[in-house]
């Protein structure tokens, strides 16, 4: 038998079995150490970016809630003691009791001749009034609130209303009505029978408007303990609590009063009325002091302390100084982030009707 050699080119060699072999024990522990490094990497800039993703979602949410609770509040101040048809200068105003909800208790009085009344446009609620007040359930204590009343902006007609629970208010526009009686304010519509000015169709009906703003010290009462602010509006015969904006933990308000004498004006200065002469946190509790009468004010400027919902891990403000107006309120520990809002209204109703022309230019000579 013969035997064939295998070529040479062909034999297996000691360079091709070391180019075969597999990653040593060595090398496969090095490249497990380097796989490792690079997940725990990656693992770490996604921990980073969630948790920035986090702190931004809480920040746009703060910021929302606290842009709201500015709006909502000077939206509505801004309308405050509107009347609409309801002859404003003859009335006086009433300061009823902001829980009521009765129509002998709102503050309404056409009997009185030439001297009718309704409700003061707004009134400032203390820590201690607003405590005594039963409609603001769970008020977040050493805060304070405040009352506004005006009339809806939307027309209605009598014979469209079927509730006999909404006080409606109906202002006459005919010579032949009583002129003792130049509105109506009644949740019967059977009550409602003043006349436009054809003296023939029934005038319509304006829907009257009550509302505490204040500080709760949760949104979910008996689920959380974020604070809130809440209104209490009055719906039908009761006053309906509605949550607002989530994380308003503090509500700083400065009532501007005019305190120029309607009927003589500073000659010297020519100072028109309409305008706010002085802002207080409250009554100037001077007897007899136009800024210790809460008719006389004509704006308003709003401090709001907004808070995150939601604690951030390792912040701490507890060097910061919040300034809300004439008060300040420091940081704490407590890991939630804050945010101060400031907003100033023409409370246009009250201020509009006081305004007086600037003299007129004299001849030179």
């Amino acid at each position: 038998m013969t035997h064939r050699s295998i070529p040479a080119r062909y034999a297996p060699t000691h360079q091709a079995h070391a180019r075969m072999r597999g990653f040593s024990l060595v090398e496969l522990m090095v490249g497990m150490a380097v796989g490792l490094v690079l997940i725990a990497s990656l693992s770490l800039l996604f921990a980073h970016t969630s948790r920035s993703g986090n702190e931004l979602e809480k920040s746009i949410r703060q910021i929302e809630n606290g842009r709201y609770a500015v709006e909502l509040l000077h939206e509505d101040l801004m309308l405050a003691g509107f009347y609409g048809e309801v002859p404003a200068d003859a009335l006086t105003m009433s300061s009823p009791s902001p829980c009521a909800t009765s129509a002998t208790a709102l503050g309404w009085d056409a009997s009185i001749p030439n001297a009718p009344k309704a409700p003061l446009p707004v009134v400032g609620l203390t820590d201690s009034e607003a405590s005594a007040l039963a409609c603001l359930p769970n008020r977040l204590p050493g805060t304070r609130a405040i009352a506004v009343h005006r009339l809806d902006t939307d027309i209605v007609a009598p014979a469209s209303i079927s509730t006999t629970d909404v006080v409606y208010v109906q202002t006459s526009r005919c010579i032949s009505d009583p002129v003792t009686s130049p509105f109506v304010a009644s949740p019967d519509p059977s009550a409602l029978i003043l006349k436009e000015k054809n003296c023939t169709t029934l005038s319509s009906a304006r829907k009257y408007v009550s509302r505490i703003y204040y500080i709760a010290s949760c949104n979910e009462c008996g689920v959380d303990t974020v604070p809130t602010l809440k209104m209490a509006e009055l719906r039908g015969s009761a006053m309906t609590v509605v949550p607002l904006a989530e994380g308003i933990e503090s509500m700083v308000l400065e009532y501007g009063f005019d305190t120029t004498d309607p009927l003589d004006p500073d000659p010297a200065t020519n100072a028109s009325k309409g305008l706010p002469e002085v802002f207080l946190t409250g009554l100037s509790g001077a007897v007899g002091a136009r800024d210790n009468d809460w008719a006389n004010v004509v704006a308003m400027r709003i401090h709001l302390l907004s808070r995150t919902t939601e604690r951030s891990n390792g912040y701490d403000d507890a060097g910061k100084t919040y300034a809300l107006g004439p008060i300040s309120i420091n940081g704490d520990t407590s890991g939630f982030k804050r945010r101060v809002y400031t907003s100033t209204v023409r409370i246009i109703n009250v201020a509009g009707r006081r305004e007086s022309p600037p003299p007129a230019p004299t001849a030179s000579s």
